[in-house]
């Protein structure tokens, strides 16, 4: 912004000197048109989060279009217990905005009372792609606070064959539930069954390895809306079917939120989450294609004590069957913070890229499901947690060093206060590649009632070569108990780009994720 600003400023000057070696110091001067925030197009966003009235969690994913920096039309789809079902919703206009602190300001009006303030959305965010494709948001008003993404979208053709996906969130009866497999769509607008696979985890109802009976998929309309109607009836499942709204953001990618308007959807939940297209890699896994790899995972979910998260890295060994890794986890029942703990395991993978990882330290089980591109979803199967999230092919383990954490992050983090009451933040994040994180967030909490702009962001690391980065004094503006307050956290580098980040102290749940800007 700064940069911009001193752009138009020299412009300007160049001019006025212009106009008066030629004698017209006296006349007016037309400056040009500012720059839109984002270029013209159409936008994908995501999010996931809670809402303020009854701390119902809620997922909505939607796509608006931008022209000469006016939003000009979208649509978008809405699931919460707090409505009656999923709402489907124009988005009738809206702004693109900057504020004071270089961070985007969206505004989205749909018209409808049951989201936003008035009908009126308003989602705060800052750009990780210098060409103001990508955004990392969150809900920055009164009504709810959540995390996610936004894309330009590049395509809105939906291709054949396997999508790795997860969905998360709660039953019926508002229970914790993730939901991970591999759908194939291996005809037009079909899905046979052949190739595709679910595993459930609905709070102490675990059902692994599940078919999908034949199914369907919608064509997309003209913002890349799709509608998934999977049935799930089997004798060992408890899910039935599941309906799901996805939003087209490309050739990889799809943002999915439970559609409980599908005569299908008699699983009743409120989910939302990811899919990612296989595309030539369908149907060709083995424990051959991960064999001497590390995977980031980043997830979020809910124990017997509440809600919960945990991230690590795991590396696959070429023996084709054993696994090693390193993990924390939190759920505010710790004395103190957590160091990094050390594990082994096993692993499988079947032809569908559906990875089953068990930990014979601790006992917990993760089912991962690739796309073959680096990009994975990962879900727990444990009767006594429930995580759900994403995987990331790590790059550079064994090399990493202080100089891989530099230059301009765009963060997004999210967790709970103490009261399990949602936390979130966005904002841009400077690492000096020494050792040392400085920038300013945007923070939304319930528990404060009101979003608080442009607070202060400081903090260190601490290099290892394998990628697992720890705090020494920690990470200050991100606690909802008083931004100066300290936190601590370990970092996981998934390569010199990204990294998932997970407060390791009982002060408040945190998962964050850092994106370099490019």
């Amino acid at each position: 912004m700064k940069f911009r600003q001193t752009i138009l400023l020299l412009t300007a000057v160049s001019m006025i000197a212009a106009l008066a070696a030629c004698g017209g110091g006296s006349r007016s001067i037309t400056s040009p048109p500012p720059t839109p925030v984002l270029a013209d197009g159409t936008y994908v966003f995501s999010l996931a989060g809670q809402d303020a009235a009854a701390q119902y969690l809620y997922y909505v994913a939607g796509a608006f279009k931008i022209k000469g920096g006016t939003i000009t039309g979208g649509e978008q789809d809405f699931v919460s217990f707090n409505v009656p079902t999923t709402l489907q919703d124009t988005i009738s206009s809206g702004s693109v905005t900057t504020s004071a602190d270089g961070n985007l300001q969206i505004t989205l009006r749909t018209g409808d009372n049951s989201v936003g303030v008035g009908g009126v959305e308003t989602l705060k965010g800052t750009l990780v792609s210098k060409s103001g494709s990508r955004a990392l948001i969150t809900e920055f008003d009164a009504s709810a606070t959540s995390s996610g993404e936004l894309d330009r979208q590049t395509s809105t053709s939906a291709a054949g064959g396997g999508y790795a996906f997860f969905v998360t969130g709660a039953d019926s009866n508002g229970g914790p539930t993730g939901i991970g497999g591999v759908v194939n769509v291996d005809g037009p607008g079909t899905i046979s069954g052949v190739g595709s696979v679910f595993d459930i985890n609905d709070f102490t109802n675990v059902s692994q390895s599940q078919p999908i009976d034949p199914s369907t998929v919608s064509a997309p309309d003209a913002f890349g809306r799709i509608q998934i109607s999977m049935v799930l009836t089997t004798s060992t499942s408890s899910v039935g079917g599941i309906g799901l709204i996805g939003y087209i953001v490309d050739g990889n990618r799809i943002r999915l939120v439970e559609n409980g308007n599908d005569l299908n959807d008699v699983f009743f939940g409120v989910t939302g989450g990811t899919a990612f297209a296989q595309g030539g890699n369908t149907g060709s896994f083995s424990a051959a294609s991960i064999a001497g790899s590390s995977f980031v995972v980043g997830t979020t979910g809910q124990d017997p004590n509440g809600f919960f998260q945990a991230a690590g890295v795991f590396t696959t060994n070429p023996d084709l069957t054993t696994v090693n890794g390193t993990l924390n986890f939190n759920d505010l029942t710790g004395s103190g913070a957590q160091a990094p703990l050390t594990f082994v395991g096993t692993y499988t993978v079947d032809a569908t890229g559906r990875v089953t990882v068990q930990d014979t330290t601790d006992g917990f089980t993760i089912q991962m499901y690739l796309d073959g591109n680096g990009n994975g979803t990962v879900a727990s199967m444990d009767a006594s947690d429930v995580l759900a999230g994403q995987a990331y092919l790590q790059t550079g383990a064994g090399s990493f060093n202080a100089a891989s954490f530099s230059g301009s992050y765009g963060l997004d983090a999210t967790g709970t206060d103490l009261n399990f009451l949602q936390v979130d933040s966005v904002g841009p994040v400077t690492a000096d590649g020494i050792g040392s994180l400085t920038g300013t967030v945007d923070q939304n909490s319930l528990s404060t009632g009101a979003p608080v702009p442009s607070l202060t962001l400081t903090g260190d690391f601490i290099a290892d070569p394998s990628g697992v980065f720890t705090t020494n004094t920690g990470i200050t503006g991100l606690d909802v108990l008083g931004p100066a307050n300290q936190d601590t956290f370990t970092y996981y580098l998934i390569d010199n780009q990204r990294a998932v980040a997970i407060e390791t102290d009982p002060n408040q749940l945190t998962l964050g994720y850092f994106e370099l800007t490019h």
